[in-house]
């Protein structure tokens, strides 16, 4: 046992001032961070897009009869639920945003010295017969634990993460991003003709309207039936919003809350563990009595 403990300890020395884990770590928290940026950017372009669209109207007022007709009242549903994404999206950024900091200060060199130090000192006691009933050699191995926590816990997570997202997550995200961004070039084009039959309108005189009058009429109502051929790709769209904000909220809520939890559960067993000389005996494999 007491052999196996050393390796371990010296196992982790080796892992945190050989192995590059937290310049990796700090790679694919940034790929996290881009994934959670682009998703942000694409409700906002949405978002735009749609106000862009609701806020334009065509009027037509041939010989005393008047008609007005808006391109925009059937996105009202789907742009109520893209302001809510982004807002999902805002957060998940901050949230990521916060584990790469951690990320970061775990991997300061104060950190690193420190858990070194505790390594060395228990293995300097756990092979020491004079030191071995000692009880430095039990809050040596406590202080460790607690280090290596701090040390690597972030590290662990970001990986536990990326994971869960390579395994499970990557397809529906990037399924559901191709289908977001396809409804978006869809709008795009849509706000485009809109906005050239507004300019055209206002740019011609009355005479020159009544002679378009019935083009103009057919434009608009193209409009509009392109506007309700848009309805399937709204709500394939609006399906897929829900995806990716169940694909966010996992990896940088539900994810951090479990992770947290658990090295909260985890320092809570350390120090609540005490000095049991029954215990290390164990580790010298009843060497003493």
């Amino acid at each position: 046992m007491k052999i196996i403990l050393s390796l371990f300890l010296i196992l982790i020395l080796m892992v945190t001032l050989i192995f590059k884990v937290d310049n990796s770590a700090l790679v694919l928290q940034e790929e996290a961070l881009h994934r959670a940026f682009m998703a942000f950017s694409l409700a906002k372009g949405l978002n735009a897009i749609i106000s862009l669209i609701q806020g334009t109207e065509l009027s037509f007022t041939p010989v005393g009869i008047g008609l007005t007709f808006s391109v925009g009242e059937v996105l009202d549903p789907f742009n109520d639920m893209v302001e809510r994404f982004s807002w999902v999206m805002l957060a998940a950024s901050v949230s990521l945003g916060i584990q790469k900091l951690l990320l970061v200060l775990s991997a300061k060199l104060f950190l690193q010295v420190l858990l070194s130090l505790s390594i060395l000192t228990s293995l300097l006691l756990l092979w020491l017969n004079k030191l071995q009933k000692s009880k430095l050699l039990f809050y040596s191995l406590k202080l460790f634990a607690f280090l290596v926590i701090l040390r690597l816990g972030a590290v662990v997570f970001v990986y536990s993460s990326e994971a869960l997202y390579n395994s499970v997550l990557e397809v529906e995200y990037k399924e559901a991003s191709a289908v977001i961004e396809s409804t978006k070039k869809e709008l795009d084009a849509l706000e485009k003709k809109n906005n050239n039959m507004v300019n055209s309108n206002k740019n011609e005189s009355s005479w020159q309207w009544v002679g378009s009058n019935v083009d103009k009429v057919k434009k608009s109502l193209n409009i509009s039936k392109q506007l309700r051929g848009l309805e399937k790709s709204i709500e394939e769209a609006s399906q897929n919003i829900i995806t990716l904000i169940t694909i966010f909220i996992v990896q940088s809520v539900l994810m951090p809350l479990l992770f947290l939890w658990l090295s909260i559960l985890s320092m809570k067993v350390i120090f609540r563990v005490e000095f049991n000389e029954e215990k290390l005996k164990l580790l010298y494999n009843h060497s003493y009595k």
